[in-house]
């Protein structure tokens, strides 16, 4: 693509000014002046990207008629721009004048600038040698203060001498300092990819107490102190024993101060109760008395509830209800009878007095 419009014009107008533009007419076999050319390539350029210089589709028929010229010299003009290579054809077009409009389409040129050929000139530098692989000073600059500066042992010695492994460890770990890398490890992120080893070796390591701090109490101080220091907890734990270590090494993990309130009491572990403080003999009199006093005001008042609910029966029993109600029983009996004596007579004047 080109730098500029003015300045592909301008290479332009110095090649067509100079004899390699006849020589290009005479084999090509066209006939076009310079100023022709020039005025044809003028308006290609003002129809093409002003980055880049492309995408120029205009047809023949626009070209000829703001030149003033003949289409057939705007199809010759484009010829010699193919040929010196000052413009590369992208796609071909099709239609005449006589095609609607829908099926026409123009040919697409991109203005590309030409490079001039220089003449050769012989290379200055003969000969040349690259610098060894290990640098242009044979020696380290790594000294003898660096972790990475020791001597290494020979090639021999590494390869007959056998790996050695870790020492085993000759006692388990505390039972205490597991159950806490256990329940540490089951409610924080990322822990459970290592073995639980490295939990409890970090956790000794910086001083947290089993019989103190649970593992919800560790958690919540990691994340006190997270929040405190605009920090955030990662994804992915790569090495999780010394991150948990870099972690706690921050914070203190002494036993929590013991309230100097007086009568008070401190608490063994964040998470346990704390433990009844001694009564003396005078106390538990007192308590003894309080408790035998509100036991007798519950059996007062469950007294009380019990007679309220028996006066507030409908149906409880009395004397007087219960005789009219058995002499009322005795009158209806003896109305009854009477009136099947009275039914079983014979009909007169008589009996029905």
């Amino acid at each position: 693509m080109w730098t500029s419009r003015a300045g592909w014009l301008d290479g332009l107008a110095r090649w067509a000014h100079s004899p390699a533009f006849g020589e290009l007419c005479a084999e090509a076999r066209v006939s076009i002046t310079t100023a022709t050319l020039l005025s044809i390539a003028t308006v290609m350029a003002e129809h093409a990207d002003h980055a880049t210089g492309r995408h120029v589709a205009v047809t023949r028929a626009t070209i000829a008629d703001k030149v003033g010229c003949d289409v057939r010299t705007v199809t010759a003009a484009w010829r010699v721009l193919r040929a010196s290579r000052w413009a590369v054809e992208a796609q071909r077009g099709h239609g005449s004048t006589n095609t609607p409009s829908v099926g026409r389409r123009p040919s697409v040129y991109h203005l590309v600038p030409r490079r001039e050929a220089r003449p050769a000139t012989t290379p200055l530098v003969h000969d040349f040698h690259l610098p060894p692989s290990g640098g242009v000073s044979s020696f380290s600059p790594v000294g003898s203060y660096s972790p990475s500066g020791r001597a290494s042992a020979p090639a021999k010695q590494i390869c007959d001498k056998p790996r050695q492994m870790p020492p085993r460890r000759a006692t388990a770990r505390p039972l205490a300092i597991q159950r806490l890398a256990a329940g540490l490890v089951a409610i924080t992120h990322g822990l459970d990819r290592a073995h639980i080893g490295a939990i409890c070796d970090a956790l000794t390591a910086t001083g947290v107490d089993p019989d103190v701090w649970s593992a919800r109490a560790v958690n919540d101080k990691l994340n006190a102190d997270m929040r405190a220091r605009g920090t955030t907890w990662p994804d992915h734990i790569a090495n999780p024993g010394a991150f948990l270590h870099s972690r706690l090494r921050r914070l203190s993990w002494a036993p929590p101060e013991e309230p100097k309130k007086a009568g008070g009491c401190a608490a063994v572990s964040i998470d346990q109760p704390a433990r009844p403080a001694v009564l003396t003999e005078a106390s538990r009199a007192v308590i003894a008395a309080r408790q035998e006093e509100i036991r007798q005001i519950l059996a007062a008042a469950s007294q009380r509830a019990r007679v309220g609910r028996i006066n507030r029966t409908p149906n409880a029993p009395s004397a007087t209800p219960r005789r009219a109600v058995v002499g009322g029983t005795a009158r209806r009996r003896e109305e009854c009878t009477v009136g099947r004596l009275v039914d079983d007579a014979p009909s007169g004047r008589e009996t029905a007095r």
